[in-house]
């Protein structure tokens, strides 16, 4: 598509990909699901043996890494608001910055970004872990095991599902930042 310049525009199943508005509603739609998800499972979510369903949105961040990573964090934030360990459980959500950015910098790699998720789910588990010993004085290596579990459970099904939807979508996400293309 050309502009006014001559210069050609890629576009993605139209929409520029520099686009702020679209960026801001992916990072809002992660950010919901995530919520909804934490809270329609509430009851599952929490404290040692927990299996917390939104960590299956974690898997955005395959589709769109920085826009998953933004939405996974303000989900987590507001999920753990109901978290029955109190406000130390919202520094979670500087801690899914790091564990989530696992998952995008092995999204690229093939099946290497399972590996993103084992280490996403590692981080996550070792600092619930701490949480729990600190605030509950249970075992770490008991809880760490527990939480663990299902966090390499959920995030795994999260990348294949998010990997699928990508796949049927056709969704190219090789995104150059700097000219803010698409490109293939």
């Amino acid at each position: 598509m050309s502009n006014e310049n001559g210069t050609t525009e890629k576009r993605f199943k139209g929409y520029y990909a520099d686009n702020l508005s679209l960026k801001i509603a992916l990072t809002a739609i992660t950010a919901a699901l995530y919520i909804a998800l934490g809270y329609i499972f509430q009851a599952i979510s929490f404290l040692g043996l927990q299996f917390r369903v939104a960590e299956l949105i974690v898997g955005m961040c395959i589709i769109f890494p920085y826009e998953g990573l933004v939405g996974n964090v303000i989900g987590v934030f507001f999920v753990n608001l109901s978290s029955p360990l109190g406000p130390i459980d919202l520094i979670s959500c500087i801690v899914n910055v790091p564990a989530l950015y696992c998952i995008i910098y092995f999204r690229d790699k093939g099946g290497l970004k399972y590996l993103g998720g084992l280490l996403y789910a590692l981080i996550i588990s070792l600092y619930v872990a701490f949480v729990l010993n600190f605030v509950l004085s249970l075992p770490i290596m008991l809880m760490f095991i527990q939480v663990l579990i299902p966090e390499v459970i959920l995030t795994t099904l999260g990348i294949i599902i998010f990997e699928n939807i990508k796949r049927a979508l056709n969704i190219n996400d090789k995104i150059d930042r700097k000219k803010g293309e698409f490109s293939s």
